[in-house]
């Protein structure tokens, strides 16, 4: 791990530290004496640091991960969660990169898996492709490098009752499936506007199957009526039969939501993402 920068952010107090594993970066956040609760979340380019965000400075609209998790933390009478922003495989470096770890390979590693309409995700074959899907890698990387590293560093103590992933879009999915290959290690999956279009009904079923018994768990799926997350409507509905099926029960380890007029981006997802995180903190119902 390699020291970058630290930073403030206005309504966090102390300070953000940018670090490196590799060619990975990750912002991290932690109040001084850290409680049982951890947030890890990908995408982690647009969580805290809001230089990242490529428009207009007075528009950067990051998702304040933290800060929703100081408010909702006191509302809960707890500990606020320290936040680790995983950044994404830089464009630079791949442009598929991105795609590539957060896409479930378990699910899509076939030619067949794929919606016909997908395929202008990438450049060459498809074969090509999917031949690289790394998420399982980045899933190994969180869970055995970044985490550990990072809670030894702030004496945060990783406790698999109140360790969340959340992501949005294809790290909506990739937050899914990381609590599914993992599930002794996150307690819950926070995905905003999972992007069920590239696998269609059948992703929404194999991914909703596969998703750990009731009992610890917690998943919340949440979608707008806007732009692309209008898409997602047919398939997360499949989604949601699933986990009720299979003995999930509504405002308790399970919420599903549609945002009215919400659109695909960091702004409708921070608007969102105080409800997402008190649903997952509320005590007695993991």
């Amino acid at each position: 791990m390699i020291d970058v920068e630290e930073f403030q952010v206005r309504g966090l107090p102390g300070c953000v530290y940018k670090v490196r594993f590799g060619t990975r970066t990750v912002d991290y956040w932690s109040p001084v004496n850290p409680g049982s609760h951890l947030l890890v979340a990908h995408d982690g380019q647009n969580i805290l640091d809001k230089r990242n965000i490529g428009i207009n400075p007075h528009q950067r609209a990051t998702w304040k991960l933290a800060q929703a998790g100081i408010r909702m933390a006191e509302r809960n009478g707890v500990t606020p969660p320290t936040v680790m922003c995983i950044y994404h495989t830089p464009y630079a470096q791949d442009p598929l990169g991105r795609l590539k770890e957060y896409t479930p390979e378990e699910f899509m590693g076939k030619r067949e898996n794929w919606m016909i309409d997908s395929y202008g995700l990438y450049r060459g074959s498809v074969d090509e492709f999917i031949g690289g899907l790394s998420a399982n890698k980045l899933l190994d990387s969180i869970i055995r490098e970044i985490v550990p590293q990072i809670a030894a560093r702030i004496n945060h103590s990783v406790n698999p009752e109140s360790t969340a992933l959340v992501g949005a879009s294809m790290g909506g999915l990739a937050s899914i499936y990381g609590v599914s290959k993992h599930p002794n290690f996150f307690n819950a999956a926070l995905s905003f506007s999972p992007h069920w279009v590239i696998g269609g009904d059948e992703l929404a079923k194999k991914m909703a199957e596969s998703f750990p018994s009731p009992g610890r768990h917690k998943i919340w799926m949440s979608r707008g009526t806007k732009g692309l997350d209008a898409k997602y409507e047919k398939s997360q509905k499949v989604a949601d039969k699933v986990i009720r099926a299979r003995g999930y029960l509504d405002g308790v380890n399970f919420r599903t939501k549609v945002v009215s007029d919400g659109a695909h981006s960091n702004a409708t997802w921070a608007r969102n993402v105080p409800e997402a995180i008190d649903f997952w903190m509320k005590a007695g119902e993991k």
